[in-house]
């Protein structure tokens, strides 16, 4: 029996269904993929948002879509991304039954932030002096620098500076660019110290972070607007969850003030952010060193030059008005190490 030829038209027919279909599935295919990719890296896009428009797609939606719609991005960074699950620092304020127990680790608990107006700016010429408060202990000291783009910049003339001076000293650099305190989801500063202090048996941490986080604060689903005071007394919150899980570990912290900003919105956050520094420092005891005498005040104009004794003009800030040049790092540095000299113990 002689085998049947297939039809050509019933071949080229069928042919051109296939692709048809396959072009149909590939309009819902290629967006579907997208949007899985979006959705993963949604946390990025928020830190980029955020650092260079000061705009959060996060606090702009309802509490329960946004976490819907970041809960896979914010779960790849925990598992996948920063190499594994963190725990989180919880900060408990001791009650009056474990007071006892707990001053055996923590020398002073001071009272928990208050829900109050912001502070006034300060007068033309002023600024919140330096607090050293605190003795380093004797002997080689391990060290934690941490912060954002502004301690990356110290970093490594500090860390050349200290392993000359002290080359038994040990120093490790935790900075992280377009990282703080506002957005914990992409980068949880205060369980990343605590975990680095238990890790490294540290005896100082040294932060200096701030221009990314005037940005509206989140908080168990609720929005506290920037600048509000209820912005103030959870940014305080997260001030002091570093601080308490430093002073139980008997921890010495030096946290570094900012200098003059340029830009409205930052410049009005490290206005409010060094109160909040000194205030939470003063509370705790530890540490608060100013660097607004040698790069530029808070209460007056931003000036990107600065005349030195000698008559000669300097520049100190990057054109961003945020950064500085390397002569800027140069002056912070110094004031950094001239505080750890001073707090050794004789």
């Amino acid at each position: 029996m002689e085998r049947q030829k297939a039809c050509p038209v019933s071949f080229i027919t069928g042919f051109d269904m296939r692709r048809r279909l396959s072009a149909f599935q590939l309009t819902w295919l290629l967006p579907g993929i997208a949007l899985l990719v979006c959705l993963s890296w949604l946390t990025s896009l928020e830190k980029y948002l955020g650092v260079r428009h000061q705009f959060s797609p996060e606090a702009s939606l309802p509490p329960a879509l946004a976490q819907a719609l970041f809960a896979p991005s914010r779960w790849l960074d925990e598992r996948v991304r920063s190499g594994g699950a963190r725990p989180l620092f919880r900060l408990n304020w001791p009650s009056s039954l474990d007071v006892q127990e707990q001053q055996i680790s923590i020398n002073h608990v001071p009272e928990p932030p208050q829900l109050q107006s912001l502070p006034e700016p300060l007068m033309p010429g002023q600024f919140l002096a330096t607090l050293a408060q605190q003795k380093l202990v004797p002997g080689p000291q391990r060290i934690l620098l941490a912060g954002d783009s502004m301690m990356q910049g110290i970093a490594p003339l500090f860390m050349r500076d200290i392993r000359r001076m002290h080359p038994d000293w040990e120093v490790h650099d935790l900075s992280r660019q377009s990282t703080g305190l506002t957005a914990r989801n992409y980068f949880n500063w205060p369980a990343r110290i605590a975990d680095e202090m238990d890790a490294k048996s540290l005896t100082l941490v040294v932060i200096f972070l701030g221009p990314n986080d005037p940005l509206d604060m989140l908080v168990d689903g609720q929005r506290h607007l920037f600048p509000s005071p209820g912005w103030a007394l959870h940014y305080a919150m997260r001030v002091d969850e570093v601080l308490a899980a430093a002073v139980q570990r008997k921890v010495r912290v030096i946290w570094m003030g900012l200098p003059a900003m340029q830009e409205g919105r930052i410049r009005a956050g490290a206005v409010l952010q060094n109160h909040i520094f000194h205030a939470r420092a003063t509370q705790w005891r530890t540490d608060y060193l100013t660097i607004e005498p040698q790069i530029g005040l808070l209460s007056e104009p931003f000036e990107r030059f600065k005349r030195k004794e000698d008559g000669q003009r300097v520049n100190l800030r990057a054109d961003d008005g945020i950064h500085l040049t390397p002569t800027g790092l140069r002056l912070i540095n110094q004031a950094l190490l001239d505080h750890i000299d001073q707090a050794r113990q004789p």
